[in-house]
């Protein structure tokens, strides 16, 4: 049985014996939760970190002012959003859906393509159906379980993320992250797990942010890599979820970004 871990206010971690807990929602569901998971995480370190120190040269409050006006522009884009599901390095499932937002700013997807199609039967006889439909079911709350936990990261109240920002390590970015802020937080729900984001000190936008957890004591990682439009809108290009343990890779690209209103 897993255990569930409840932050307190100092960035430690306790745990209770109750299982994560989520409803059983299609895989669709799933890969759509993945998708919006890293928009959580922003939100919730721009409303920490107005409070916190100038490490690094970036200044908290020009950050958040810049992310916020951002997260603003994108909505006058509609894209395209492929997702693809691979298991022990075979595709499962690839989806493309025409995302938009409506005159209320909330985000509208709509479904071009499907493979294979919902509602597919798997080949076989009788017997061979029900153990697809078993390992389906049990593969189903097995992403799901993983959803709850990584979904945990990107709703920790603000007071608990500003006291784990208090903590964090600020560094210069190394790498293809070169000319970025580091933002390093350790030990935010388990022992030994990360939130590490990059700030772009140019445009004060995200450049990578990166879950780093375990799930029955198997590392998982969810990262999400950012880019920019040219007329100066940051968006977020990738995000691939990794469970080694199970082989299991969900990779979302978004692209085709136009101008809608």
């Amino acid at each position: 049985m897993n255990s569930k871990h409840v932050i307190d206010s100092s960035c430690r971690h306790t745990t209770t014996t109750p299982r994560y807990s989520i409803s059983h929602r299609p895989l669709g569901v799933f890969l759509l939760v993945i998708a919006f998971l890293f928009a959580a995480t922003i939100s919730q370190f721009v409303l920490a970190s107005g409070e916190s120190p100038s490490p690094q040269g970036v200044n908290p409050e020009q950050v958040s002012a810049k992310i916020k006006a951002n997260v603003q522009a994108l909505k006058a884009f509609s894209y395209q959003q492929r997702t693809q599901l691979q298991l022990k390095g075979e595709t499962k499932k690839i989806t493309l859906n025409q995302m938009s937002y409506d005159i209320n700013g909330n985000l509208q997807k709509t479904l071009l393509s499907e493979q294979p199609p919902a509602g597919a039967q798997p080949s076989g006889g009788r017997i061979k159906r029900r153990i697809v439909a078993k390992k389906t079911g049990e593969f189903k709350e097995m992403m799901d379980d993983i959803t709850a936990l990584v979904k945990s990261y990107t709703e920790l109240p603000p007071e608990r993320l500003q006291a784990c920002l208090k903590q964090a390590a600020f560094s210069a970015g190394q790498g293809d992250m070169d000319g970025s802020v580091q933002i390093l937080m350790q030990n935010v729900i388990q022992n030994g797990d990360s939130i590490t984001i990059w700030i772009d000190r140019t445009t004060m936008l995200y450049r990578r942010a990166q879950i780093a957890t375990t799930y029955e004591g198997n590392p998982v990682t969810t990262t999400a890599n950012y880019t920019t439009l040219k007329s100066g809108e940051g968006y977020m290009a990738q995000a691939i979820l990794n469970y080694a343990k199970k082989e299991v890779v969900v990779q979302i690209d978004n692209s085709n970004y136009q101008r809608s209103q």
